[in-house]
């Protein structure tokens, strides 16, 4: 899989997946864009990123803030801008669903349904703009089969889900592909911290979900019939 020519803009870019996806894209050989809230950990990818030799650049921007998409958007402008934009950013709450409270759903939707729908409003704009490219939004399983002990953090993911499926079908006449990847639990920080018992043999690779992102973004031209598309997992809920 070749991404030489491409610039590719990861947001959540900083460890997890979005460190996956910015690693695998440096490896097909596109030029990278790392952006998360922590300095270090978006300079150590981006240094990563280098050392595969990749051209890449580090920019600490907040999700929710939509000044901060902006910024790591434009850092692509000496490149043409970008073609592939990934939204990696997520939160994750594993509780009962009668002890969860307003604020714990409040914290849900900030946390993935808003970067999902800024960062998204931000690079449609710039794809369509270029005439074409693909967004692609990271949800969870949880988003299309349910668990009942992570229901509002399905609800919010279940949002993301639905803003892809739309804008699948605003993107289609201009070129521009829309995606919602949802994989089961992979082995990332937030998994653990999510849930530190958790089984370690019925986790995903962060680095088998890249590939599957990065799959999807090497084919701008394809427009799935279906915007989401689940990631395999290893276990029955």
């Amino acid at each position: 899989m070749s991404l030489r020519g491409e610039t590719v803009v990861v947001f959540g870019g900083g460890r997890g997946l979005g460190r996956a996806v910015a690693l695998a894209a440096a490896r097909a050989g596109a030029g990278v864009v790392v952006a998360a809230r922590t300095r270090a950990d978006v300079d150590a990818v981006a240094a990563e990123a280098r050392a595969l030799g990749a051209e890449a650049t580090a920019v600490t921007a907040d999700a929710r803030r939509p000044a901060d998409i902006a910024t790591a958007l434009a850092a692509t402008d000496q490149r043409g801008g970008p073609s592939i934009i990934v939204c990696t950013v997520g939160r994750s709450l594993v509780k009962p669903f009668e002890a969860c409270t307003l604020d714990d759903w409040q914290d849900m939707i900030d946390g993935n349904l808003t970067p999902a729908f800024l960062v998204a409003q931000a690079a449609m704009a710039r794809l369509i703009a270029r005439g074409g490219g693909r967004l692609v939004l990271v949800a969870s399983r949880v988003a299309v089969h349910g668990a009942g002990i992570a229901a509002i953090y399905g609800a919010a993911q279940a949002g993301v889900v639905g803003l892809a499926r739309s804008l699948a079908l605003v993107g289609k006449p201009y070129g521009v592909a829309v995606d919602a990847v949802c994989p089961g639990p992979m082995d990332t920080p937030m998994r653990w911290s999510a849930t530190p018992e958790f089984d370690r043999a019925k986790v995903i690779s962060p680095d088998a979900v890249a590939d599957l992102v990065l799959t999807l973004a090497a084919h701008p031209g394809v427009s799935l019939d279906d915007a989401v598309v689940p990631a395999a997992v290893t276990y029955d809920p």
